[in-house]
């Protein structure tokens, strides 16, 4: 049986992508390690062809490994939360431990629900900054031609929980464009995971 793919936004995602760049980046230097201890084997010294060829493919593990830092730094979404929001979000789209970052600063939204126009997302951490995130977020929704998205961010969990059961409650459902083009929550759902890391 095959497992399904975890995809940017899915819960788990962030602690499987961790895992899978560590592996790669562990791979990256072993195999740059490897094939430096087989110049030095074959010619029993380190001035070789291999030796550049090592020090060539630590460019990518080391790229690997930075990807590897910034990944560190991220936070999921604890369980408690998830447990709470989980029932309240049935049925709407929603994602999972998005990292969205600017020239500025990263803002880490633990879950994130669009129904429509309308965007809200949970930031837990007290530091961050509700309304820059919610700037930067008006302003990618604008280059990409959906200007007219509602979007608020919420620290405390019930506040976040309540709004969401509230748009539910009122929110009409979208129509579906006629022809075939996707819809205005596909749209937005499709942005945020390209926009996050």
């Amino acid at each position: 049986m095959r497992r399904k793919k975890i995809q940017k936004g899915d819960r788990g995602y962030l602690s499987h992508h961790k895992k899978m760049s560590a592996a790669k980046t562990a791979v990256l230097f072993a195999l740059s390690f490897a094939i430096y201890g087989m110049g030095i084997w074959s010619t029993g010294s380190n001035q070789n062809l291999l030796t550049i060829v090592a020090v060539l493919g630590c460019l990518p593990a080391c790229r690997s490994a930075a990807n590897l830092v910034a990944l560190m730094r991220c936070r999921e979404i604890s369980g408690e939360d998830y447990d709470r929001i989980a029932p309240c979000a049935e049925g709407c789209p929603s994602l999972c431990d998005l990292e969205l970052t600017t020239y500025e600063k990263t803002y880490q939204v633990h879950h994130m629900t669009v129904l429509g126009n309308d965007v809200i997302g949970y930031l837990p951490d007290q530091s961050s900054d509700g309304r820059g995130c919610e700037k930067h977020l008006q302003s990618m929704f604008s280059q990409n031609g959906m200007g007219k998205m509602q979007i608020r961010m919420f620290r405390e969990l019930p506040k976040y929980i309540n709004r969401l059961e509230e748009l539910k409650r009122t929110g009409a459902a979208e129509p579906e464009p006629e022809d075939g083009e996707p819809s205005q929550t596909q749209r937005a759902l499709a942005l945020l995971r390209a926009i996050s890391l």
